[in-house]
């Protein structure tokens, strides 16, 4: 049934998470895939502990039975439980299913959420240049993590200041799509949280390893601008390790140059206006979006990335002197009446944003 399906499917997107944007990036679900934020599986993570709290999930998934809730569910989403039918890819007896098939159901995810610990851990030590590490799992209780870090060996750090619930919608959200969100690359760290507008001034210390910017203190660049106090604060160098830590009022893209250089700014000036407005055709495969600006032309070994929403381009083209872009899309990833911000990135360079830049009627 579609219901167990989605939360399979949020389960195992944490076990594919991963920071890392050396080489290829591990695929995970987008936002599309999780449930909504007022669907019953919050309900359920809201009372474990940790993922591997397997008692708890199924003592709520037993009061959920036991009190209605499972029930009024099914009657809800009925015409979509029929069409997607029993795990046996059966028709449901009686057209739906009973509420003790979908406990049943329940039950499943929550023998998956408690393997996605030792699987994310896996996943992450896998990855390049010595793989990624967080104290995540040292946590007793998920919904209040306190100095949550991930550190991409060689790379950077990305600690965050504020307590974080991990378990709720919201920062699951985010983590859901942190590798299509979050690059660290050289002296370059970028967190596009413009596609998640409750998340941008949840604030951070961002570190960067491996510099070699001289013996003065960097400048940091922040949305191809000089960062001022109002952006960054407590900065830390150490030109003989190439560290610098400073923290980041805001999510966005930092770069760190030798003092005194100059950054040319990603700009988004214009969207096309029939890339403005897109009629949603669920019998076409792809889209495109054209866009005018400045500076969108990646260097030798560098790429152009373009992201509407949580999705990124199948393909991206753009003018030799950078000053436009064509952005293809699948179809199927976008519904009618929805608004997504676009984003064009070069990793190691920075990025650029339009909020509202494509509508779909």
């Amino acid at each position: 049934m579609r219901t167990k399906n989605k939360l399979l499917i949020t389960a195992m997107g944490f076990l594919v998470f991963a920071l890392s944007q050396v080489g290829t990036a591990k695929a995970s679900p987008n936002d599309h895939d999780l449930p909504d934020e007022n669907d019953i599986f919050w309900q359920v993570t809201g009372v474990m502990d940790t993922p591997a709290d397997t008692a708890a999930c199924q003592a709520k998934i037993d009061l959920m039975a036991a009190d209605g809730t499972l029930q009024t569910y099914i009657t809800q989403h009925q015409d979509e439980l029929m069409d997607e039918g029993n795990p046996q890819g059966e028709n449901w007896q009686g057209g739906a299913p009973s509420a003790q098939e979908m406990a049943t159901g329940f039950y499943q995810m929550c023998t998956m959420l408690a393997l996605m610990p030792a699987q994310m851990q896996a996943d992450m030590a896998s990855e390049a240049d010595g793989g990624v590490t967080t104290n995540l799992f040292d946590q007793a209780d998920w919904h209040h993590v306190s100095g949550l870090y991930f550190q991409n060996a060689g790379k950077g750090k990305i600690s965050f200041t504020n307590t974080l619930d991990f378990l709720s919608y919201r920062f699951m959200r985010f983590m859901n799509n942190f590798g299509g969100m979050v690059v660290m690359n050289d002296g370059y760290i970028s967190l596009n949280a413009a596609m998640i507008d409750d998340i941008k001034n949840y604030g951070a210390q961002l570190t960067m390893y491996g510099l070699n910017l001289g013996s003065e203190i960097p400048d940091i660049y922040v949305d191809g601008k000089l960062a001022g106090a109002s952006d960054v604060s407590a900065i830390s160098y150490d030109p003989d390790a190439g560290t610098l830590t400073f923290n980041a009022s805001h999510f966005s893209s930092y770069r760190a140059v030798a003092k005194g250089s100059k950054v040319k700014k990603m700009v988004i000036t214009k969207v096309n206006k029939k890339s403005k407005v897109i009629k949603y055709n669920a019998n076409k495969n792809t889209f495109r979006v054209k866009v005018e600006g400045r500076n969108l032309k990646p260097s030798s070994g560098q790429t152009l990335t373009c992201t509407l929403g949580f999705e990124k381009a199948t393909k991206v083209n753009y003018s030799k002197k950078g000053k436009s872009a064509v952005c293809v899309f699948p179809m199927s990833y976008f519904e009618a009446g929805s608004t997504y911000p676009l984003t064009l990135s070069i990793e190691g360079k920075g990025e650029a944003t339009r909020l509202s830049a494509v509508r779909f009627r």
